[in-house]
């Protein structure tokens, strides 16, 4: 079932995208997909009896195609409000995903 509720969000987010996104941006269609199915990809390696770890291993990938996201728009918008919120997505993302490496590292991840 977790399999299927990945395909349908991922889907639901690469529709989203396709959406909201202006027309000359229909070369970061690859980008996207790629991002999301290498995130959902590493996501499912993440899995792990132990539902703590589980969650920060998915939570490290989660975090990585949000950063390969963000770091697709900037190359292509102009518009200012998403321009931010995908630099403070790079930051942020990149500094939790540190925490969660750090955690896994002294938790026999």
């Amino acid at each position: 079932m977790t399999r299927n509720i990945l395909k349908i969000s991922a889907a639901s987010v690469a529709v989203l995208f396709a959406l909201s996104m202006p027309s000359y941006a229909d070369d970061a269609g690859p980008a996207y997909t790629k991002s999301m199915e290498k995130m959902n990809a590493d996501m499912k390696k993440g899995m792990d009896p132990d539902p703590t770890k589980a969650w920060a291993k998915m939570m490290v990938a989660h975090h990585q195609g949000a950063i390969e996201m963000s770091q697709t728009v900037l190359k292509e918008t102009k518009d200012p409000m998403i321009r931010e919120m995908a630099e403070k997505t790079v930051k942020d993302q990149t500094k939790e995903q540190a925490m969660l490496k750090d955690w896994i590292g002294k938790h026999g991840g």
